[in-house]
Protein backbone atom coordinates (compact mmCIF):
# COMPACT_ATOMS: atom_id res chain seq x y z
CA UNK A 1 0.00 0.00 0.00
CA UNK A 2 1.30 3.44 -0.90
CA UNK A 3 2.05 5.74 2.02
CA UNK A 4 -0.65 8.20 2.89
CA UNK A 5 0.35 11.76 2.03
CA UNK A 6 -0.51 14.59 4.41
CA UNK A 7 -2.91 17.18 3.08
CA UNK A 8 -2.75 20.79 4.21
CA UNK A 9 -6.09 22.54 4.11
CA UNK A 10 -6.83 26.23 4.60
CA UNK A 11 -7.76 27.16 8.14
CA UNK A 12 -9.42 30.05 9.94
CA UNK A 13 -6.78 30.71 12.56
CA UNK A 14 -4.55 33.68 13.21
CA UNK A 15 -0.79 33.41 13.31
CA UNK A 16 0.18 32.87 16.97
CA UNK A 17 3.10 34.50 18.79
CA UNK A 18 4.98 31.19 19.06
CA UNK A 19 5.28 30.48 15.33
CA UNK A 20 8.93 30.78 14.28
CA UNK A 21 10.85 31.85 11.22
CA UNK A 22 14.26 30.30 10.53
CA UNK A 23 17.14 32.32 11.93
CA UNK A 24 18.62 32.48 8.44
CA UNK A 25 15.43 33.86 6.90
CA UNK A 26 16.06 36.91 4.75
CA UNK A 27 13.49 39.03 6.56
CA UNK A 28 15.02 38.16 9.96
CA UNK A 29 18.62 38.91 9.00
CA UNK A 30 17.64 42.13 7.21
CA UNK A 31 15.75 43.44 10.24
CA UNK A 32 18.34 42.47 12.86
CA UNK A 33 21.14 44.01 10.82
CA UNK A 34 19.43 47.41 11.16
CA UNK A 35 19.31 47.37 14.97
CA UNK A 36 22.03 48.84 17.14
CA UNK A 37 24.00 46.89 19.74
CA UNK A 38 22.09 48.42 22.65
CA UNK A 39 18.72 47.71 20.99
CA UNK A 40 19.63 44.06 20.41
CA UNK A 41 20.66 43.61 24.04
CA UNK A 42 17.49 45.28 25.35
CA UNK A 43 15.38 43.07 23.09
CA UNK A 44 17.13 39.91 24.34
CA UNK A 45 16.50 40.93 27.95
CA UNK A 46 12.87 41.65 27.10
CA UNK A 47 12.44 38.20 25.52
CA UNK A 48 13.91 36.50 28.59
CA UNK A 49 11.34 37.99 30.97
CA UNK A 50 8.97 35.50 32.55
CA UNK A 51 5.88 36.89 30.85
CA UNK A 52 7.47 36.48 27.39
CA UNK A 53 9.27 33.14 27.78
CA UNK A 54 6.44 31.12 26.28
CA UNK A 55 6.76 33.06 23.00
CA UNK A 56 10.57 33.44 22.97
CA UNK A 57 11.98 30.01 23.84
CA UNK A 58 15.80 30.08 23.72
CA UNK A 59 18.02 27.12 23.00
CA UNK A 60 19.21 25.78 26.35
CA UNK A 61 21.54 22.95 27.31
CA UNK A 62 18.62 20.74 28.35
CA UNK A 63 17.13 21.01 24.84
CA UNK A 64 20.28 19.78 23.09
CA UNK A 65 20.60 16.25 21.73
CA UNK A 66 23.90 14.82 22.96
CA UNK A 67 24.30 12.63 19.89
CA UNK A 68 23.35 15.12 17.21
CA UNK A 69 24.47 18.41 18.76
CA UNK A 70 28.07 19.51 18.51
CA UNK A 71 29.13 21.10 21.78
CA UNK A 72 32.31 22.37 20.16
CA UNK A 73 30.25 24.96 18.28
CA UNK A 74 31.00 28.65 18.54
CA UNK A 75 28.20 29.32 21.05
CA UNK A 76 27.59 26.73 23.73
CA UNK A 77 24.00 26.62 25.00
CA UNK A 78 23.27 28.22 28.35
CA UNK A 79 21.95 26.23 31.28
CA UNK A 80 18.96 28.43 32.23
CA UNK A 81 17.17 31.69 31.54
CA UNK A 82 18.83 33.38 34.51
CA UNK A 83 22.25 32.53 33.10
CA UNK A 84 21.31 34.16 29.79
CA UNK A 85 20.04 37.27 31.59
CA UNK A 86 23.34 37.68 33.40
CA UNK A 87 25.25 37.15 30.16
CA UNK A 88 23.37 39.88 28.28
CA UNK A 89 23.68 42.26 31.23
CA UNK A 90 27.43 41.69 31.10
CA UNK A 91 27.36 42.45 27.37
CA UNK A 92 25.60 45.74 28.07
CA UNK A 93 28.25 46.76 30.63
CA UNK A 94 31.22 46.32 28.30
CA UNK A 95 32.03 47.66 24.87
CA UNK A 96 31.77 45.64 21.72
CA UNK A 97 30.38 45.45 18.23
CA UNK A 98 26.85 44.99 17.02
CA UNK A 99 27.76 41.92 14.99
CA UNK A 100 28.82 40.09 18.14
CA UNK A 101 25.38 40.39 19.72
CA UNK A 102 23.54 39.63 16.48
CA UNK A 103 25.50 36.41 15.90
CA UNK A 104 24.97 35.36 19.51
CA UNK A 105 21.19 35.74 19.10
CA UNK A 106 20.73 34.18 15.66
CA UNK A 107 23.41 31.49 15.76
CA UNK A 108 23.48 30.79 19.47
CA UNK A 109 20.62 31.37 21.89
CA UNK A 110 17.81 31.42 19.30
CA UNK A 111 19.32 29.19 16.66
CA UNK A 112 16.09 27.20 16.37
CA UNK A 113 14.19 30.21 15.02
CA UNK A 114 12.83 33.68 15.73
CA UNK A 115 9.19 33.72 16.79
CA UNK A 116 6.61 36.11 15.40
CA UNK A 117 6.52 37.89 18.76
CA UNK A 118 10.28 38.45 18.59
CA UNK A 119 10.04 39.67 15.01
CA UNK A 120 7.28 42.12 15.93
CA UNK A 121 9.11 43.53 18.95
CA UNK A 122 12.30 43.91 16.91
CA UNK A 123 10.46 45.84 14.21
CA UNK A 124 8.80 48.09 16.80
CA UNK A 125 12.21 48.72 18.39
CA UNK A 126 13.60 49.75 15.01
CA UNK A 127 10.65 52.11 14.57
CA UNK A 128 11.30 53.77 17.93
CA UNK A 129 15.02 54.05 17.17
CA UNK A 130 14.26 55.74 13.83
CA UNK A 131 10.99 57.69 14.31
CA UNK A 132 11.35 59.47 10.96
CA UNK A 133 11.87 56.34 8.86
CA UNK A 134 8.25 55.83 7.77
CA UNK A 135 5.64 58.14 6.31
CA UNK A 136 2.52 58.35 8.45
CA UNK A 137 -0.97 59.38 7.41
CA UNK A 138 -3.38 60.74 10.02
CA UNK A 139 -7.07 59.87 10.03
CA UNK A 140 -9.77 60.77 12.51
CA UNK A 141 -12.12 58.28 14.14
CA UNK A 142 -15.63 59.73 13.95
CA UNK A 143 -19.10 58.43 14.53
CA UNK A 144 -21.02 57.55 11.39
CA UNK A 145 -23.88 60.06 11.02
CA UNK A 146 -27.38 58.65 10.99
CA UNK A 147 -30.93 59.95 11.36
CA UNK A 148 -31.34 58.19 14.70
CA UNK A 149 -28.07 59.65 15.96
CA UNK A 150 -29.08 63.19 14.96
CA UNK A 151 -32.49 62.92 16.63
CA UNK A 152 -31.10 61.51 19.88
CA UNK A 153 -28.13 63.84 20.24
CA UNK A 154 -29.21 67.11 18.66
CA UNK A 155 -27.83 69.22 21.51
CA UNK A 156 -24.48 67.41 21.70
CA UNK A 157 -21.82 68.83 19.41
CA UNK A 158 -18.65 67.27 20.84
CA UNK A 159 -17.99 64.03 18.97
CA UNK A 160 -15.18 63.09 21.37
CA UNK A 161 -17.82 62.19 23.96
CA UNK A 162 -18.97 59.38 21.67
CA UNK A 163 -15.55 57.87 20.98
CA UNK A 164 -15.31 54.17 21.88
CA UNK A 165 -13.33 52.96 24.84
CA UNK A 166 -10.13 51.20 23.87
CA UNK A 167 -10.23 47.68 25.31
CA UNK A 168 -7.30 45.71 23.89
CA UNK A 169 -8.64 42.14 23.97
CA UNK A 170 -12.07 43.04 22.59
CA UNK A 171 -10.61 45.26 19.89
CA UNK A 172 -8.14 42.61 18.69
CA UNK A 173 -10.84 39.93 18.71
CA UNK A 174 -13.14 42.10 16.58
CA UNK A 175 -10.29 43.02 14.22
CA UNK A 176 -9.30 39.39 13.74
CA UNK A 177 -12.95 38.52 13.08
CA UNK A 178 -13.01 41.00 10.22
CA UNK A 179 -9.68 40.00 8.65
CA UNK A 180 -9.46 36.23 9.17
CA UNK A 181 -11.76 35.32 6.21
CA UNK A 182 -9.59 37.47 3.92
CA UNK A 183 -6.01 36.89 5.09
CA UNK A 184 -3.83 35.41 7.78
CA UNK A 185 -2.30 37.96 10.12
CA UNK A 186 -0.28 38.31 13.31
CA UNK A 187 -1.29 41.02 15.79
CA UNK A 188 0.72 42.76 18.47
CA UNK A 189 -0.69 45.64 20.50
CA UNK A 190 1.65 47.41 22.89
CA UNK A 191 1.56 50.59 24.96
CA UNK A 192 4.55 52.93 24.83
CA UNK A 193 5.24 55.53 27.49
CA UNK A 194 7.50 57.86 25.52
CA UNK A 195 5.95 59.03 23.30
CA UNK A 196 2.52 58.41 24.90
CA UNK A 197 1.02 56.19 22.22
CA UNK A 198 -0.52 52.77 21.74
CA UNK A 199 0.99 50.94 18.79
CA UNK A 200 -0.62 48.14 16.80
CA UNK A 201 1.41 46.03 14.37
CA UNK A 202 -0.45 43.81 11.92
CA UNK A 203 1.74 41.36 10.02
CA UNK A 204 -0.22 40.58 6.86
CA UNK A 205 0.46 37.10 5.46
CA UNK A 206 -1.18 36.67 2.08
CA UNK A 207 -1.72 32.92 2.31
CA UNK A 208 -4.62 30.60 3.15
CA UNK A 209 -2.38 28.77 5.63
CA UNK A 210 -1.18 29.89 9.05
CA UNK A 211 1.47 27.20 9.53
CA UNK A 212 5.18 27.68 10.16
CA UNK A 213 5.96 26.06 6.82
CA UNK A 214 4.02 28.73 4.92
CA UNK A 215 5.72 31.49 6.92
CA UNK A 216 9.19 30.08 6.28
CA UNK A 217 8.84 30.33 2.50
CA UNK A 218 11.42 32.95 1.53
CA UNK A 219 9.80 34.60 -1.47
CA UNK A 220 11.63 37.20 -3.54
CA UNK A 221 8.39 39.08 -4.23
CA UNK A 222 7.89 42.43 -2.50
CA UNK A 223 4.19 41.64 -2.09
CA UNK A 224 4.56 38.41 -0.12
CA UNK A 225 3.98 39.73 3.39
CA UNK A 226 3.91 43.21 4.87
CA UNK A 227 3.58 44.80 8.29
CA UNK A 228 1.15 47.65 8.79
CA UNK A 229 1.56 49.96 11.79
CA UNK A 230 -1.27 51.80 13.52
CA UNK A 231 -0.68 54.37 16.25
CA UNK A 232 -3.39 55.53 18.64
CA UNK A 233 -2.16 58.67 20.47
CA UNK A 234 -3.56 58.95 23.97
CA UNK A 235 -6.41 61.39 24.45
CA UNK A 236 -7.15 62.04 20.76
CA UNK A 237 -9.60 60.66 18.18
CA UNK A 238 -6.83 60.35 15.56
CA UNK A 239 -5.35 57.17 14.14
CA UNK A 240 -2.02 57.13 12.27
CA UNK A 241 -1.15 54.36 9.86
CA UNK A 242 1.90 53.46 7.82
CA UNK A 243 3.10 50.56 5.71
CA UNK A 244 6.44 49.23 6.93
CA UNK A 245 8.85 49.46 4.01
CA UNK A 246 12.55 49.91 3.50
CA UNK A 247 13.92 53.24 2.34
CA UNK A 248 13.52 53.44 -1.42
CA UNK A 249 11.59 50.17 -1.66
CA UNK A 250 8.84 50.04 -4.26
CA UNK A 251 5.51 48.87 -2.86
CA UNK A 252 3.29 46.91 -5.20
CA UNK A 253 -0.43 47.28 -5.72
CA UNK A 254 -1.13 44.03 -3.87
CA UNK A 255 0.53 45.28 -0.69
CA UNK A 256 -1.38 48.55 -0.88
CA UNK A 257 -4.62 46.64 -1.31
CA UNK A 258 -3.92 44.49 1.76
CA UNK A 259 -3.10 47.64 3.74
CA UNK A 260 -6.39 49.25 2.67
CA UNK A 261 -8.28 46.14 3.78
CA UNK A 262 -6.76 46.44 7.27
CA UNK A 263 -7.54 50.17 7.40
CA UNK A 264 -11.18 49.51 6.55
CA UNK A 265 -11.38 46.90 9.33
CA UNK A 266 -10.13 49.27 12.07
CA UNK A 267 -13.38 51.29 12.51
CA UNK A 268 -15.44 48.09 12.22
CA UNK A 269 -13.52 46.65 15.18
CA UNK A 270 -14.57 49.67 17.24
CA UNK A 271 -18.20 49.65 16.10
CA UNK A 272 -21.26 48.16 17.74
CA UNK A 273 -24.68 47.40 16.25
CA UNK A 274 -26.07 50.74 17.46
CA UNK A 275 -22.84 52.70 17.41
CA UNK A 276 -20.92 52.77 14.12
CA UNK A 277 -17.61 54.53 13.47
CA UNK A 278 -15.61 55.51 10.42
CA UNK A 279 -12.13 56.82 9.61
CA UNK A 280 -12.17 60.18 7.83
CA UNK A 281 -9.19 61.80 6.18
CA UNK A 282 -7.46 64.82 7.71
CA UNK A 283 -5.27 65.57 4.64
CA UNK A 284 -2.19 65.37 6.84
CA UNK A 285 0.86 63.16 6.47
CA UNK A 286 4.39 63.40 7.86
CA UNK A 287 7.45 61.33 8.61
CA UNK A 288 8.28 62.59 12.09
CA UNK A 289 6.33 61.14 15.02
CA UNK A 290 6.97 64.35 16.98
CA UNK A 291 5.39 66.36 14.17
CA UNK A 292 2.34 64.10 14.26
CA UNK A 293 2.04 64.60 18.01
CA UNK A 294 2.33 68.34 17.47
CA UNK A 295 -0.33 68.59 14.75
CA UNK A 296 -2.58 65.63 15.64
CA UNK A 297 -1.81 65.04 19.30
CA UNK A 298 -3.62 65.65 22.59
CA UNK A 299 -2.03 69.08 23.19
CA UNK A 300 -3.15 72.55 22.22
CA UNK A 301 -0.80 72.82 19.27
CA UNK A 302 -3.00 70.74 16.97
CA UNK A 303 -5.46 73.66 16.72
CA UNK A 304 -3.00 76.54 17.14
CA UNK A 305 -0.85 76.76 14.05
CA UNK A 306 1.08 79.70 12.73
CA UNK A 307 0.47 82.93 14.61
CA UNK A 308 -2.19 81.27 16.75
CA UNK A 309 0.53 79.21 18.44
CA UNK A 310 0.82 81.96 21.06
CA UNK A 311 -2.42 80.73 22.61
CA UNK A 312 -0.84 77.30 23.19
CA UNK A 313 2.05 78.89 25.08
CA UNK A 314 1.92 78.59 28.85
CA UNK A 315 3.07 82.18 29.27
CA UNK A 316 -0.35 83.46 28.20
CA UNK A 317 -3.62 83.36 30.09
CA UNK A 318 -6.30 80.80 29.39
CA UNK A 319 -8.60 83.42 27.88
CA UNK A 320 -7.96 83.79 24.15
CA UNK A 321 -9.20 87.41 24.26
CA UNK A 322 -6.73 88.32 26.98
CA UNK A 323 -3.39 87.54 25.38
CA UNK A 324 -1.17 89.77 27.52
CA UNK A 325 2.29 88.29 27.69
CA UNK A 326 4.08 88.04 31.02
CA UNK A 327 7.53 87.63 29.55
CA UNK A 328 9.76 90.24 27.94
CA UNK A 329 9.83 90.30 24.16
CA UNK A 330 12.98 89.26 22.37
CA UNK A 331 15.67 91.92 22.35
CA UNK A 332 14.21 93.94 25.24
CA UNK A 333 16.11 94.04 28.49
CA UNK A 334 15.68 96.14 31.59
CA UNK A 335 18.75 98.29 32.19
CA UNK A 336 19.71 99.23 35.75
CA UNK A 337 20.14 102.97 36.44
CA UNK A 338 23.70 104.24 36.38
CA UNK A 339 24.16 106.31 39.54
CA UNK A 340 27.60 107.46 38.37
CA UNK A 341 26.04 109.25 35.42
CA UNK A 342 24.61 112.63 36.45
CA UNK A 343 22.10 112.48 33.60
CA UNK A 344 20.36 109.47 35.14
CA UNK A 345 20.22 110.78 38.71
CA UNK A 346 16.68 111.83 39.50
CA UNK A 347 15.47 110.88 36.04
CA UNK A 348 12.28 108.79 36.33
CA UNK A 349 12.82 107.35 32.87
CA UNK A 350 16.12 105.84 33.94
CA UNK A 351 16.00 102.08 34.32
CA UNK A 352 13.15 101.56 31.88
CA UNK A 353 13.26 98.81 29.27
CA UNK A 354 15.59 99.61 26.43
CA UNK A 355 15.61 97.98 23.03
CA UNK A 356 18.99 96.38 22.44
CA UNK A 357 19.98 95.87 18.82
CA UNK A 358 22.80 93.71 17.61
CA UNK A 359 25.74 95.36 15.93
CA UNK A 360 24.83 93.81 12.59
CA UNK A 361 21.06 94.17 13.02
CA UNK A 362 19.49 97.14 11.34
CA UNK A 363 16.03 98.49 12.16
CA UNK A 364 14.75 96.95 8.91
CA UNK A 365 16.00 93.49 9.92
CA UNK A 366 14.47 93.91 13.36
CA UNK A 367 11.15 94.85 11.80
CA UNK A 368 11.16 91.77 9.60
CA UNK A 369 11.80 89.58 12.64
CA UNK A 370 8.92 91.25 14.46
CA UNK A 371 6.65 90.57 11.48
CA UNK A 372 7.80 86.92 11.44
CA UNK A 373 7.08 86.69 15.17
CA UNK A 374 3.57 88.00 14.59
CA UNK A 375 2.84 85.72 11.64
CA UNK A 376 4.37 82.50 13.01
CA UNK A 377 4.31 83.02 16.77
CA UNK A 378 6.29 80.35 18.58
CA UNK A 379 5.98 77.84 15.74
CA UNK A 380 8.19 77.10 12.71
CA UNK A 381 11.43 76.94 14.65
CA UNK A 382 14.26 74.83 13.16
CA UNK A 383 14.70 72.89 16.42
CA UNK A 384 11.07 72.51 17.50
CA UNK A 385 10.88 68.86 16.41
CA UNK A 386 7.70 69.44 14.39
CA UNK A 387 9.16 69.68 10.92
CA UNK A 388 7.06 68.81 7.88
CA UNK A 389 8.94 67.58 4.83
CA UNK A 390 6.31 68.29 2.18
CA UNK A 391 3.43 70.74 1.74
CA UNK A 392 1.25 70.78 -1.39
CA UNK A 393 -1.54 73.14 -2.40
CA UNK A 394 -3.70 73.77 -5.45
CA UNK A 395 -4.83 77.31 -6.36
CA UNK A 396 -8.52 77.39 -7.30
CA UNK A 397 -8.81 81.14 -7.81
CA UNK A 398 -9.73 82.28 -11.34
CA UNK A 399 -7.06 83.86 -13.50
CA UNK A 400 -7.12 87.66 -13.04
CA UNK A 401 -7.99 89.58 -16.18
CA UNK A 402 -7.79 93.28 -17.02
CA UNK A 403 -9.53 95.24 -19.79
CA UNK A 404 -6.24 95.56 -21.65
CA UNK A 405 -5.82 91.79 -21.60
CA UNK A 406 -9.43 91.07 -22.52
CA UNK A 407 -9.35 93.28 -25.60
CA UNK A 408 -6.48 93.11 -28.05
CA UNK A 409 -6.76 94.70 -31.50
CA UNK A 410 -10.52 95.12 -31.04
CA UNK A 411 -11.07 91.44 -30.39
CA UNK A 412 -12.15 89.88 -27.10
CA UNK A 413 -10.28 86.94 -25.68
CA UNK A 414 -12.27 83.73 -25.57
CA UNK A 415 -11.50 81.59 -22.54
CA UNK A 416 -12.60 78.51 -24.46
CA UNK A 417 -9.55 78.88 -26.68
CA UNK A 418 -7.31 78.25 -23.68
CA UNK A 419 -7.06 74.59 -22.90
CA UNK A 420 -5.54 73.02 -19.87
CA UNK A 421 -2.78 70.46 -20.48
CA UNK A 422 -3.99 66.95 -21.05
CA UNK A 423 -3.39 64.36 -18.33
CA UNK A 424 -4.25 61.32 -20.40
CA UNK A 425 -0.61 60.42 -20.86
CA UNK A 426 0.17 60.43 -17.13
CA UNK A 427 0.64 57.20 -15.27
CA UNK A 428 0.59 56.26 -11.61
CA UNK A 429 -1.79 56.86 -8.76
CA UNK A 430 -4.26 59.71 -8.70
CA UNK A 431 -2.91 62.73 -6.87
CA UNK A 432 -4.75 64.11 -3.86
CA UNK A 433 -4.60 67.52 -5.54
CA UNK A 434 -6.54 66.40 -8.62
CA UNK A 435 -9.96 67.97 -8.88
CA UNK A 436 -12.96 65.76 -8.38
CA UNK A 437 -15.87 65.76 -10.82
CA UNK A 438 -17.86 68.14 -8.61
CA UNK A 439 -14.92 70.53 -8.28
CA UNK A 440 -14.29 70.43 -12.02
CA UNK A 441 -17.94 71.26 -12.72
CA UNK A 442 -17.74 74.14 -10.25
CA UNK A 443 -14.68 75.50 -12.03
CA UNK A 444 -16.33 75.17 -15.46
CA UNK A 445 -19.52 76.96 -14.38
CA UNK A 446 -17.76 80.25 -13.86
CA UNK A 447 -17.10 82.70 -16.66
CA UNK A 448 -13.48 83.16 -15.65
CA UNK A 449 -10.75 80.72 -16.54
CA UNK A 450 -9.31 78.74 -13.60
CA UNK A 451 -5.87 77.33 -14.41
CA UNK A 452 -4.46 74.23 -12.76
CA UNK A 453 -1.73 75.77 -10.60
CA UNK A 454 -0.03 73.68 -7.92
CA UNK A 455 2.66 74.59 -5.44
CA UNK A 456 4.90 72.11 -3.63
CA UNK A 457 7.18 73.07 -0.74
CA UNK A 458 9.71 70.42 0.17
CA UNK A 459 12.55 70.31 2.68
CA UNK A 460 13.57 69.16 6.15
CA UNK A 461 11.28 71.76 7.80
CA UNK A 462 9.07 73.55 5.28
CA UNK A 463 7.53 76.24 7.48
CA UNK A 464 10.79 76.97 9.28
CA UNK A 465 12.29 77.62 5.85
CA UNK A 466 9.45 79.99 4.95
CA UNK A 467 9.97 81.85 8.21
CA UNK A 468 13.68 82.15 7.45
CA UNK A 469 12.90 83.56 4.01
CA UNK A 470 10.59 86.12 5.62
CA UNK A 471 13.29 87.20 8.05
CA UNK A 472 15.79 87.52 5.20
CA UNK A 473 13.43 89.75 3.22
CA UNK A 474 12.76 87.29 0.38
CA UNK A 475 9.05 87.04 1.27
CA UNK A 476 6.86 89.99 2.20
CA UNK A 477 5.50 88.98 5.59
CA UNK A 478 2.66 91.51 5.54
CA UNK A 479 1.25 90.31 2.21
CA UNK A 480 1.96 86.61 2.74
CA UNK A 481 -1.23 84.49 2.96
CA UNK A 482 -2.04 82.71 6.19
CA UNK A 483 -1.81 79.19 4.76
CA UNK A 484 1.95 79.71 4.22
CA UNK A 485 2.42 79.90 8.00
CA UNK A 486 1.02 76.40 8.61
CA UNK A 487 -1.97 77.65 10.59
CA UNK A 488 -4.33 75.32 8.69
CA UNK A 489 -2.55 72.25 10.07
CA UNK A 490 -2.70 70.25 6.82
CA UNK A 491 -0.12 69.05 4.31
CA UNK A 492 -2.45 68.97 1.29
CA UNK A 493 -5.20 71.44 0.43
CA UNK A 494 -6.91 73.65 -2.14
CA UNK A 495 -6.71 77.45 -1.93
CA UNK A 496 -9.83 79.50 -2.64
CA UNK A 497 -9.91 83.25 -1.98
CA UNK A 498 -6.69 83.02 0.00
CA UNK A 499 -7.88 80.31 2.40
CA UNK A 500 -7.54 76.54 2.45
CA UNK A 501 -10.78 74.72 1.91
CA UNK A 502 -11.47 71.03 2.37
CA UNK A 503 -13.75 68.63 0.58
CA UNK A 504 -17.29 68.16 1.77
CA UNK A 505 -17.50 65.72 4.66
CA UNK A 506 -13.74 65.75 5.28
CA UNK A 507 -12.68 67.88 8.24
CA UNK A 508 -9.31 69.57 8.18
CA UNK A 509 -8.43 68.61 11.76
Amino acid sequence: MAPRTSVTAPDYKNIPHSHCLPSSHRQVTRLFSKLSRQSLISLALQWLQKKNRDFCLPFLAGDADSEAEDYDAMYAPAGSHDELIEYYKALADRKGGRREVMDRILEGDWRNGISMFQLATAEIQHLLDHPSNLRWTAKRLARTPSIKYLEADMEVTDESEHLPRFQAQTFLANLAKELTPLMKAHYLLTKIKNPPITLLRVYVHDSPYSTEASLAVDSASVDGAKAVFFIFPHGTPHVWHSLATNLGQVVGDESRHLRDVVIQAIPKAFSKPSNRFQLVSTTFSARSLSALLNYRGPGKTNASGGGYSIFADTSFSQNAFDFITTRKPDGIEKAAPDHTNPLTVGNPAAGRAKRVLDDNETPEVKRRKDVAQGRFGSSARPDDGAGLERFEVRIDDPFPTTPSQAQHDGQSMDVDDIHQPSRQGRRGRRSLLDRSEAEQEEADEGDDWTPDVRLTFQGSHVFAGIRKLLEEGVIDGEKMPGWMTGEAGVTTGAIKNGRIRTKKGIPSV
